[in-house]
């Protein structure tokens, strides 16, 4: 891209006004005090990957979420492929919201368009302990980082300072489709909000040598809603699930390549809608899912419970799940949705009960 980002010709206010989609919020602790350091973990390896930890990458240094818009007319997204762990679910009228998270902020791409928080997604951004960056929020989003003092990189209040628009695609798009951050604007956020870069960390999941396969999984496919849908086919020679979207491959625009995941992870959760809006209700304290890797697949459960409580896998056997070293999809999908599930061309599930949707 990217000759094309210019630094703005718009004034803030004017251009900010479309970045929400929701109603007004108010700053997450922004002029809270620089917390007391917490103390830091030492793991030889990539918390988010399993894989060998960079030697550049200091111990205890928080990784960075950053909320990617996935609404068609928003594709291609750009530096999404390097990411190293991607959340995927709906967020209101259908229409699903990615987050990207990466474990070194110094190191990020030119990444976007950026979009705003919801608090299904702030779940899973504080037990990460990430930097989390976004530009607005829904108010259950922004009252959630305001219970916990989550301080975060918000471009509603931060604007040029955090984040650059691209002129050229405000040609053809909205501006929301249009805003984008990288390394350096996120250290500027950093900087001006004294956000601590580092703190306590656990790794994502437990990594291992993924148990032994219930079945074959080279195509799966399924839906978020009647808009939003998901599908990855298994490349035996990268050994990898290539990831398409809206009946086309998912193209990272900075880099070309199709995003590509050694572990698929689908999750079922209850879901229904706030109270008064058409924003997404997750209930994120257990349910059932399944695991794809090496073309294959293990059906499993899931646990989490409040918000600070970190997300855990579990075998059929009740034991914690292997997972497999290497970058990871994780889509939380209604129950509702349970049905629309398919593996090689056949469902894996029955339509949902009464109960469960």
């Amino acid at each position: 891209m990217r000759k094309r980002i210019l630094s703005l010709i718009l004034t803030i206010s004017a251009g900010l006004t479309f970045l929400t989609g929701c109603g007004p919020s108010s700053p997450s602790e922004s002029a809270a005090p620089t917390p007391t350091p917490e103390p830091i973990n030492v793991y030889d390896y990539n918390l988010l990957t399993g894989l060998e930890k960079s030697a550049d990458l200091p111990d205890g240094q928080r990784p960075v979420a950053i909320m990617i818009n996935n609404a068609q007319p928003a594709l291609p997204q750009t530096g999404i492929a390097d990411a190293d762990l991607i959340y995927e679910m709906e967020t209101e009228w259908g229409v699903t919201r990615m987050m990207a998270v990466y474990s070194d902020y110094t190191k990020v791409p030119l990444v976007g368009p950026v979009r705003s928080a919801r608090d299904q997604f702030v779940q899973l951004v504080l037990p990460l302990n990430a930097i989390f960056v976004h530009i607005g929020g829904s108010t259950y989003a922004t009252e959630m980082l305001n219970y916990y003092q989550y301080q975060d990189i918000d471009g509603l209040y931060l604007g040029l300072t955090s984040f650059v628009f691209d002129e050229d695609r405000y040609q053809t798009k909205a501006q929301e489709h249009c805003w984008y951050t990288n390394a350096s604007l996120i250290q500027q956020g950093i900087n001006a909000v004294a956000l601590s870069t580092s703190g306590t960390l656990e790794p994502v999941f437990q990594f291992g040598d993924p148990a032994s396969s219930d079945g074959s999984a080279s195509a799966v496919q399924f839906d978020f809603s009647d808009y939003g849908d998901a599908a990855f086919k298994y490349d035996t020679e990268a050994g990898r699930y290539l990831k398409e979207i809206y009946g086309a491959a998912q193209i990272d625009e900075g880099t070309g390549e199709q995003l590509s995941f050694t572990n698929l992870i689908v999750l079922f959760a209850k879901v229904g809608r706030k109270l008064e809006t058409e924003l997404t209700d997750f209930d994120l304290s257990s349910g059932e899912g399944y695991y794809f890797t090496g073309g294959g697949y293990q059906k499993i459960r899931w646990e989490k419970g409040d918000p600070e409580n970190p997300l855990v896998l579990f075998d059929e056997k009740g034991d914690e799940l292997s997972v497999a070293p290497g970058k990871s999809y994780i889509a939380i999908v209604s129950d509702a949705q349970r049905s629309t599930l398919t593996v090689d061309g056949a469902a894996l599930e029955g339509a949902a009960t009464e109960e469960t949707a």
